[in-house]
Order: structure tokens, then C-alpha cells, then sequence
């Protein structure tokens, strides 16, 4: 299995998908970074992944049957473990000497924290398991605690496209258009600190904008902390009083051309359970506004035109291009990865 030829970033992890997408002893096809991915979850439910193809003939795996152990080709009965362990090839006969569990379906690691699946995508899928503990993802959640599923939607943009659209702020009083955000003709100068954090960057927590009803609903005191880390996770850390929102929006490529957008919500406020219906709808309605934008600069982006990133409303922008790039450095001089971004303070209007 050769090196991936992706632009995308490699030996990361991406989030695959909500855990609650994997049923018990079922099996789904995912594609994800242009790669057809078999996702699935054993009898004692813990999920894992293969690459979606039979090293045999190359029919997808889906095809076949899964008892909860193991998943038989549709094609000629081959028989794989969920780690792609090869444990019966049907037509060989019983004296044969071959020794089959050294045929493998290639695998990715999982693994399943806050109700999220997260898979991570090797550069050399011959060795899928030399992994840098220290950029696994980290999420402002205790253990015990998970993430409720809001809405997953396709852009139509490359990954680096759609992170720069969602760490944008100058787009949302243009795009947003709704009674519960800001409006485009009451734009107010925004001063916000930003510091270096985990795989990325973060505006240091602060009181939420007062021409946002959004948060006018919530009523009590409040603070609000808004971090990014690649490959492309934005968590919106809010506190209400003792209370606790979190709004972390994922994007994971499905190829060069689409982007998979995810949202997820936590809170803590008992009363959110009620409300939750409204929420979703409302966010749903916002995350759609994003998907529509998205589809007309699909048409100006078809011919590479090249692009402008302008003073501080574009920052946050270039900071994702000076980290991917400093990632991509350090992978390929096996070294840590150090933190290009410094401490410093932006200004823009929304």
C-alpha cells in the first residue's frame, strides 16, 4: 500500500462521524479524504474501520455480510477479522500450507471519545499505527461526558477552502441574514486577543458580542472562548452563569472537491432538553446559509483565481496556512510540532 497522494493533511485524525451513525453489527461505507472507508461496530460495540475493498478482487466490503466478528466478502467468502486479519479464504483446499492471517485488509485506528468517532488518516498505510500521541484532538469536555449530534452537511469546497470559510468572521453579517444574528447595517468594531493554543488557535475567552441576539436569549452572565485546531475543529466554549455550552463545529474532507460539516452541541443547562427542537432548527437554518454561500464560490473558484487575504479580518486565515504548513514541515522531519502562532490582538468590524 503506497504513500497517499492527498494534499490534504496526513498522520492526523479527522472526525468520521457522530458514534450514534454506527449501529451493532452493522456496517457503513464512508468516503473520507478520497478514500472509500468500511466503518462498523462489533457485537460488544466498538467501532473500527477498513479501507472498503478486498485485497482479493477489490469488490467493497460492505457488500458482505457482518455477524458482529467478522465480515465475509460478497465475492469469493473471504472471511477478515475487524482489525483486517484475514481468517478463511473458502476456496483453498484444507491441506493447503498457506498461512492466510497473513493477508490483511488495510485498517485505520479508531477511536471513540464524547460520542465522536475519530479516525486517523496515515501518510504510509503500511504503518498505520505510528501515531504522535501528542496531536490527538483535545476537547473541553470531562470523560463522561458527550457530544449530541445537531447536523452534518456536504460543502462544496476543498478542506482548506471550508476551514478558512468557517474561522471567517467578516462573512457573517452578509451570509447570516436571520433575526437571532447580526445584521450586515449594524456593524460594530470588534477588538478580540488571540493566543497560541493546542494544534492551533484561540480567541481568548471574552463577553459575547451585544449585537447578537443570539446570546441576548441566554440571558445571564456569560463569557465565551473560541478555539481552532487542525485539521479543521472550531469549539465555541460558552459559560452561562456555572452552566456550560458547547457548540464544536468538524470538517473532514470527503475529496478535493467536498468537504464534510459537521456540528455537534454540549451544554449542561437542563432546560436546553426542551428548546433543543428550536435549536437545531436554528442551526441547521445558519449551517445551510454556509452550504449555500458555498456553492456559488464553487463556481468562481473552478478557473484557481488567485486570492487576496486582507489585513486582520483575513489573520485568523493565514494562521491556518503558517500551522498546516508548519505540521507538514515537521512530519517530514519527524520532529515535534512547534506552534508558529504568537499572542496578539486583531481588529474588524461585524
Amino acid at each position: 500500500m503506497k504513500a497517499s497522494k492527498s494534499n490534504n493533511l496526513r498522520n492526523i485524525w479527522y472526525v468520521a462521524c457522530h458514534g450514534s451513525v454506527l449501529k451493532k453489527g452493522k456496517t457503513i461505507e464512508k468516503e473520507i479524504d478520497s478514500e472509500k472507508i468500511l466503518l462498523g461496530r462489533d457485537e460488544n460495540g466498538k467501532a473500527f474501520a477498513l479501507r472498503n475493498q478486498c485485497p482479493h478482487r477489490g469488490i467493497p466490503l460492505t457488500y458482505g455480510k457482518f455477524d458482529g466478528c467478522e465480515i465475509q466478502c460478497c465475492y469469493h467468502g473471504w472471511r477478515f477479522k475487524t482489525d483486517g486479519t484475514c481468517t478463511k479464504i473458502p476456496a483453498l483446499p484444507p491441506n493447503s500450507k498457506l498461512d492466510v492471517s497473513k493477508v490483511r485488509a488495510p485498517y485505520y485506528p479508531i477511536r471513540e471519545v464524547h460520542g465522536l468517532v475519530l479516525i486517523y488518516l496515515p501518510r504510509d498505510m503500511r504503518k498505520p499505527e505510528d501515531i504522535d500521541e501528542s496531536l490527538f484532538p483535545q476537547f473541553p469536555l470531562d470523560q463522561d461526558k458527550s457530544f449530541d449530534l445537531v447536523t452534518a452537511k456536504p460543502m462544496d469546497c476543498s478542506l482548506d477552502h471550508s476551514v478558512i470559510g468557517l474561522i471567517d468572521p467578516a462573512h457573517v453579517p452578509f451570509v447570516h441574514q436571520s433575526w437571532f444574528f447580526r445584521k450586515s447595517d449594524n456593524l460594530k468594531l470588534k477588538e478580540k486577543k488571540f493566543a497560541p493554543s493546542h494544534l492551533g488557535f484561540k480567541m481568548v475567552r471574552h463577553a459575547p458580542s451585544k449585537n447578537s441576539a443570539a446570546y441576548k436569549i441566554l440571558k445571564k452572565e456569560q463569557t465565551t472562548e473560541i478555539s481552532f485546531q487542525i485539521p479543521g475543529i472550531r469549539i465555541e466554549h460558552i459559560t452561562v452563569g456555572e452552566k456550560v455550552i458547547l457548540i464544536m463545529t468538524t470538517l473532514t474532507p470527503v475529496n478535493e472537491n467536498t468537504t464534510e460539516l459537521t456540528q455537534f452541541i454540549y451544554t449542561d443547562i437542563s432546560w436546553f432538553k426542551i428548546f433543543r427542537p428550536i435549536f437545531y432548527k436554528f442551526a441547521d437554518t445558519f449551517i445551510q446559509q454556509d452550504v449555500d454561500v458555498f456553492k456559488k464560490l464553487k463556481e468562481g473558484l473552478n478557473n484557481n483565481p488567485p486570492l487576496m487575504l486582507m489585513g486582520d479580518p483575513d489573520m485568523q486565515a493565514k494562521w491556518y496556512n503558517a500551522i498546516r504548513a508548519r505540521y507538514e514541515k515537521c512530519q517530514e522531519e519527524k520532529t515535534p510540532f512547534e506552534n508558529p502562532i504568537e499572542a496578539q490582538t486583531l481588529y474588524w468590524q461585524t
